[in-house]
């Protein structure tokens, strides 16, 4: 599946990091990353303000149990747009 939009917030866990389409739970898709590729990115520079607001292209699993969350599993399948 591939998603695109703009990036609205970041929720960083204990066990995974959700780049989130919206600022309200369960009303637009979030990018699910697991916190290894979280730090994988972070070491490419991205940052949880660095890609709030930003245009975001994503490939994954898409799953729909708490919410449309799109499993993300390689930095090949996230590109910035803008």
């Amino acid at each position: 599946m591939l998603l695109e939009g703009r990036i609205a917030s970041v929720g960083e866990r204990a066990q995974r990091t959700y780049l989130n389409f919206s600022r309200r739970r369960g009303e637009a898709a979030s990018i699910v990353l697991s916190k290894r590729l979280w730090r994988e990115m972070q070491d490419d520079g991205w940052t949880a303000s660095g890609v709030s607001g930003k245009r975001l292209r994503a490939r994954g699993v898409l799953s729909g149990g708490d919410g449309l969350l799109l499993d993300v599993t390689s930095k090949l399948a996230l590109e910035l747009v803008d």
